[in-house]
């Protein structure tokens, strides 16, 4: 039963002061007490990110969003639920299904950015005649290299969390990236939109999951936005094909959360 915190402001003070007096005579003191430290906890912590936030923008600050934090948390992730914490089952099958497979070619060379424990991988790897996995964490390559290592077509390397540094110029058909862009700050994709664009054959499509609204929504996530992530394709010579955060898969609304989106982009034949 957590609120909405801006919701809060649309109750008067004299009305919430006869609500908690109601609180308390109807649910007892130590549910009533549990509330009120929640309550002030919750305003707190709400205040605090809003503060954060403020500064990330006015001092350019990288909050928990820089490639070196990024290696140190993912290095420390416990990877033993395989990503099923980041959401599994229809969902799942509905990115694969409406996300993946409609943008993306099949039998080509795929290069996954961010494979974490394999989340996606197998099903890029099914499609594509070779695939390649670049993750930031050690951990992460080694846990692939280790899941995967009957795949004979698939291989994983270690990145740099800037750039596509070991892979071929005009070498990939498909790039793909989920759950991971919304994590990586603006400074950081524009190098990796140069790298896009070096790395594609021409006619190639990407297609990545990235934070749209500066981490307004929460979720720890980056300072990108939608417009900025656009541009920077747009400055590399990529095309964009499609950008939106919500879909129709049959009789089912999908969306994603933190307000995040989807960008499929192609360099140009």
């Amino acid at each position: 039963m957590k609120d909405s915190l801006p919701n809060r402001r649309r109750i008067p003070l004299p009305a919430k002061l006869r609500l908690a007096g109601m609180a308390l005579r109807e649910s007892g003191i130590r549910w009533f007490v549990l509330f009120a430290a929640y309550y002030v906890a919750s305003a707190f912590a709400g205040r605090a990110f809003t503060a954060m936030e403020n500064l990330r923008r006015s001092r350019g600050v990288p909050g928990l969003n820089s490639a070196k934090l990024n290696k140190a948390i993912w290095e420390a992730w416990d990877w033993s639920g395989e990503g099923r914490e980041f959401g599994t089952g229809e969902w799942k099958d509905s990115v694969i299904r409406c996300l993946l497979e409609p943008h993306l070619a099949a039998g080509g060379a795929t290069l996954e950015i961010g494979p974490g424990s394999g989340r996606w991988t197998e099903a890029l790897i099914d499609r594509s005649a070779r695939f390649i996995g670049v993750d930031i964490s050690e951990a992460c390559v080694n846990l692939c290299r280790e899941r995967f290592a009957a795949r004979a077509n698939a291989s994983f390397m270690l990145g740099s969390g800037r750039d596509l540094g070991g892979i071929e110029s005009g070498s990939i058909d498909a790039l793909w990236s989920f759950d991971v862009f919304v994590h990586i700050n603006t400074a950081e994709v524009r190098g990796y939109a140069a790298e896009f664009a070096r790395v594609l054959r021409p006619g190639g499509r990407g297609a990545i999951h990235h934070g749209a609204v500066a981490g307004a929504a929460g979720g720890w996530r980056s300072d990108l936005t939608q417009q900025a992530l656009l541009d920077l394709l747009g400055q590399n010579g990529l095309r964009v094909l499609h950008s939106f955060a919500e879909w129709q898969d049959g009789d089912t609304p999908q969306r994603l959360d933190f307000e995040d989106a989807f960008t499929v982009f192609e360099r140009p034949a």
